[in-house]
């Protein structure tokens, strides 16, 4: 239920100075009706807190207390600053706890924005034991193309960004690698490469292929391995996503090469994967402002990442 204050109580601390001091001191003395309980509770000298108290009053213009020896009875007056007192009191007291947890890192929001691959293996371990340990943090997750990913990071849309590292990152941005993801074949299981226990980039050529389309981090790479070494694919298909190109590769249109990670989205059980030699990396690496520090829940969340990709 909200508190109606009389109008002259507005007027009042409008033009009064009171300080929080002032209406800790008030709070306290009008809910333990006790100078000396009041003045341990807010870890003050009886005499201190008295003086508190009259300052308030003198501020104000009006008693707020009635003081026998025996008993301190709140006036009229002192009834309606108290409900205030005790409501700026709280809210005070509310504002500092956050503040503490923030500057901790216990509290706050981390938003990211990573690659659909990222959200999906890489990233819900950490989140949930970061949201174990953390519980006050919320934290708001965004997976997007890379060419999504970066602008998010640029424009201050998210904290942190999730990528795959490539030149032509902004020079704004810092830097930091995290996970090396090795790439791998994806073949059907009756494929002639399904046999095998790793395959060469040369081996691809002449294949038929279905491939990503550019706007993904994984096409760029893998045109890349393969122009490296002279192979030349028969690209039947391309396709936006990570499931998409699975579904292709399983109905037999083709072969593909995929980072690791990304392998559990493709979800048939008739897809074979084979380590490719030689090895070619996708790495990923944690992106934000240079310019700018993170907030400590962010930089907790940045770390937490690091540590599980060592593990």
């Amino acid at each position: 239920m909200s508190v109606q204050y009389p109008s002259w109580l507005h007027l009042c601390l409008m033009v009064i100075n009171l300080s929080m001091h002032h209406l800790r001191a008030i709070e306290a003395v009008h809910r333990t009706e006790n100078f000396t309980r009041a003045a341990e509770e807010i870890e003050v000298s009886q005499p201190a807190l008295s003086r508190t108290v009259a300052e308030a009053e003198r501020r104000i213009g009006t008693p707020l207390f009635d003081r026998t020896t025996r008993k301190v009875t709140a006036t009229v007056a002192g009834n309606e600053v108290a409900l205030y007192a005790a409501h700026a009191v709280r809210s005070f007291d509310s504002a500092l706890t956050r503040i503490s947890g923030f500057v901790a890192g216990s509290s706050g929001q981390v938003r990211i924005s990573c690659l659909p691959s990222l959200a999906a293996t890489g990233l819900p371990q950490v989140v949930h034991t970061f949201r174990r340990d953390y519980p006050e943090v919320e934290l708001v997750i965004h997976d997007a193309a890379q060419d999504q990913v970066v602008p998010m990071v640029t424009d201050g849309t998210v904290d942190i960004g999730l990528v795959a590292y490539t030149d032509s990152l902004p020079a704004d941005l810092a830097v930091t690698p995290f996970l090396s993801d090795p790439f791998v074949a994806i073949v059907p299981r009756d494929h002639e490469f399904a046999a095998r226990t790793s395959v060469r980039w040369e081996d691809f050529h002449g294949e038929e292929f279905v491939g990503f389309n550019s706007v993904t981090s994984i096409a760029p790479m893998v045109r890349r391995a393969l122009l490296q070494v002279g192979a030349e694919t028969n690209e039947v298909q391309t396709a936006d996503t990570i499931p998409a190109v699975g579904g292709m590769v399983a109905a037999g249109m083709g072969i593909t090469a995929v980072p690791q990670l990304v392998v559990p989205l493709m979800n048939f059980s008739d897809l074979v994967s084979i380590p490719i030699t030689p090895t070619i990396e996708r790495k990923l690496v944690i992106t934000y402002l240079a310019d700018a520090p993170l907030p400590r829940p962010v930089s907790n969340f940045k770390q937490r990442l690091i540590d599980s990709a060592a593990e």
